[in-house]
């Protein structure tokens, strides 16, 4: 529980859910097994809308770029109980399948960079964002890209996320979780071993600016 909380308040501290509109969901934890196979990333929030409380919790294999296990959790109007209490009991409830992946202590390894989030009424624009670290260059390309998406005011986008000159993630069309997605930008980057993580967010259109939802691209260094 100490190591849960302190890691909370290290993550949420530059995260943090209030500077910005509509749902955006605070990392609480993130981290990799100890054979840097697998990424784990937990987030939580008190959702825009409703109010209600939510969590998800997400594991990826760091080799593939793919999620292999991901599970959500709303919690209705007549829960009381603090948010951070909340997300930790269900963190537990989930303890067979993180020690199925070695994650029941997951590794948060060396942070390479940090975006501090900034008020966001808008979309970020289209374009390429980089950031030097210690592992070499991230950048972030954003273009438009058409999908079926019906709710949204503005042309939806994809992404290509690339370190140095390797490309890690590209879009030749947009999947379901982000039919809607018209802006994305980078958050953060972590390295364990020959394992990689960068968070990144998209922009989804919602009642009060857009929903700020975090997913994840992982690699491998060479």
């Amino acid at each position: 529980m100490r190591r849960f909380l302190l890691l909370s308040v290290l993550v949420g501290s530059f995260c943090s859910g209030s500077m910005l509109a509509a749902d955006h969901p605070n990392i609480v934890q993130q981290g990799f097994s100890p054979d840097a196979r697998y990424h784990l990333l937990f987030t939580s929030m008190t959702r825009d809308a409703s109010g209600f409380p939510y969590a998800a919790l997400q594991i990826t294999d760091v080799s593939r770029n793919v999620i292999v296990y991901r599970r959500e959790m709303d919690w209705g109007e007549n829960e009381t109980r603090p948010l951070d209490v909340l997300a930790e009991g269900w963190r537990r409830s989930q303890a067979a399948v993180l020690a199925r992946y070695g994650l029941s202590h997951p590794i948060a390894g060396q942070r390479l960079f940090t975006v501090e989030p900034l008020p966001m009424l808008d979309y970020p624009p289209l374009g390429t964002v980089t950031r030097a670290t210690p592992a070499g260059v991230v950048s972030l390309k954003t273009f438009t890209l058409r999908s079926a998406c019906r709710f949204s005011d503005s042309p939806t986008q994809g992404f290509t996320l690339k370190l140095n000159t390797r490309t890690l993630q590209s879009d030749a069309r947009l999947p379901n979780s982000r039919q809607c997605a018209s802006g994305y930008s980078l958050e953060a980057a972590w390295r364990y071993k020959t394992a990689l993580a960068v968070v990144v967010r998209s922009y989804t259109q919602a009642f009060e600016g857009p929903d700020v939802l975090p997913l994840v691209v992982t690699g491998r260094l060479k």
